[in-house]
């Protein structure tokens, strides 16, 4: 009994400062087992009772956009930031390539703009108004109702879609899908949960009792609901578009009660953008109306719904958590062969990956018009005797692998980030073509050594005649080649997000709450 005192005050001496989540007078009243459980897992309990130290997230710095960039301006650049979170509803990589049902309304928007799309996704501990506000986002697409905390910081889009709050348990628990069934449970809820406040609300209105729990800073609801339907936790809380995203390929969980009224769904611009703000409108208006007999949805949000949200993902051949890396550990069926060819020429085999992806969607049989072949579209003059082995997916890494480092080893004397741009734009759009660019940035008075500003600006040029006349090469569709470039590094850094760079083939990725390292 002694030991057990002491074990409860050496937790209580350690617990506290470091965590500061309990008040001291009730958390000796706390069962010696419920601190060693809180201990493992990262969390804090919270009831009736017990101070929540955890509070609401730090509002923003940056509380007023810093920067002058409407529609106008993001066509000048030919760049729209899309900041959103990773998970099964909002934005993921399946495949090797970008998805997600947020992803995938915003890029429509971008290409009806003919702007190149850019994912911005957050680390845990950034505040998203700062990233819009400081000019690193342009549009906040989460897929998660504006909270007070945001939206006087913020201008709105028309509501394009409605969602409730949902319990969501374990595929064989019993409960019944109303309020009752939180009777008891253990909720576990996100750091900074807005949905802490719902919780409470029913706790009160319905005579309630039951616990609240907080997740560690890196666990996100889409963890949460993975951890529910391996019974590690019993119940969290969720958007109703995310449970039902995460449920297409987590069968052993279900959506229970629902917890709230619908709650509409917007994205969110700089309170300076009315331009981007009235294309946003127009554009969703064309997809989702509200009328009195509900909802109106276009055909292709309809297709979209379906996709993410009524499970197409689980009736295909392949589930979607063996295509994502976050879930799988792997980016493609070629990894061990990318990561051995890359790590004989000193490169990161994860923007190798991202560049075949770029190249062939990793199909090894894929052969373009002009004759490129393979993985890595290897053109036949430079394979020699193997010309006929480029089909060969090992073959064709090699080679290609070793042409980017070729090209890359050229370029040795630029900074880093220009160095990689140019050793993309180069391998896409060769030598020459590179050098005509860089020849008009010269003319033009800038830096034919730099990439933003300089050289990518020059590249479209190639397409207008007064410009490609005075060249050595001629016409070029240099626009195809910035967007090349520009979707390689925004891939890879979200591969480099989700998998560190000395992991093995089909180990468990990195957090994805870690900070992202630099490009080198």
């Amino acid at each position: 009994m002694n030991a057990m005192r002491r074990t409860r005050s050496s937790l209580r001496h350690f617990l506290l400062p470091a965590r500061q989540t309990l008040i001291r007078r009730r958390a000796r009243e706390l069962p010696l087992w419920l601190l060693l459980a809180w201990l493992a897992s990262g969390c804090t309990p919270v009831e009736d009772g017990f101070l929540d130290r955890t509070g609401p997230a730090e509002g923003p710095v940056v509380t007023h956009p810093l920067v002058e960039r409407d529609l106008a301006e993001i066509r000048t650049g030919g760049i729209l930031r899309m900041v959103t979170t990773y998970n099964s509803s909002s934005y993921f990589i399946h495949k090797g390539g970008h998805a997600g049902f947020e992803y995938e309304l915003v890029a429509r928007f971008a290409r009806e703009q003919h702007l190149n799309l850019e994912v911005v996704v957050p680390d845990a501990d950034e505040n998203l108004v700062n990233i819009l506000n400081s000019g690193r986002g342009d549009v906040l697409a989460t897929g998660t109702p504006c909270t007070e905390d945001i939206s006087e910081y913020v201008v709105e889009t028309h509501p394009y879609n409605f969602v409730r709050k949902v319990l969501v348990l374990p595929a064989d628990d019993p409960r019944p899908d109303d309020p009752s069934s939180l009777n008891g449970l253990r909720i576990h809820l996100p750091l900074h949960s807005s949905d802490r406040a719902l919780l409470q609300d029913l706790k009160q209105r319905f005579n309630l009792r039951f616990f609240l729990v907080t997740a560690g800073p890196m666990v996100a609801t889409d963890e949460l609901i993975a951890r529910v339907a391996r019974h590690e936790i019993p119940a969290t809380v969720a958007n109703e578009n995310l449970a039902m995203a995460a449920l297409s390929y987590l069968p052993s969980a279900r959506i229970g009660p629902t917890l709230s009224d619908p709650l509409p769904l917007t994205w969110q611009v700089r309170q300076n953008s009315p331009e981007l703000l009235a294309a946003l409108n127009a554009y969703l208006n064309e997809h989702f109306r509200m009328t009195e007999d509900g909802p109106r949805r276009n055909r292709v949000y309809g297709i979209l719904y379906e996709r993410y949200y009524n499970n197409d993902w689980s009736r295909q051949d392949q589930p979607i958590s063996k295509g994502r890396p976050d879930i799988s550990g792997r980016i493609s069926p070629w990894d061990e062969l990318i990561r051995a060819a890359a790590d004989s020429n000193h490169l990161d085999w994860r923007l190798v990956t991202a560049l075949i992806y770029e190249e062939s969607r990793f199909d090894p049989e894929a052969v373009s018009n002009a004759g490129a072949s393979g993985l890595m579209q290897v053109m036949p003059r430079l394979a020699g005797d193997e010309t006929d082995m480029l089909l060969d997916p090992q073959v064709n890494i090699r080679f290609g692998t070793q042409m980017l480092k070729d090209i890359y080893d050229g370029y040795a004397y630029l900074d880093s980030l220009d160095r990689w741009a140019f050793t993309l734009a180069t391998y896409h759009a060769g030598f020459g073509h590179m050098s005509d660019a860089r020849q008009l940035a010269m003319d033009s008075g800038l830096n034919p050594n730099r990439w933003r500003g300089a050289v990518r600006r020059m590249l479209p040029r190639l397409m207008q005649q007064r410009y490609y006349s005075q060249t050595r090469h001629g016409f070029y569709r240099g626009s195809d080649t910035v967007a090349y470039v520009q979707a390689i590094l925004n891939r890879y850094r979200m591969y480099r997000r989700l998998v560190p760079q000395d992991a093995r083939p089909g180990e468990l990725p990195a957090n994805l709450g870690a900070a992202m390292p630099a490009l080198r």
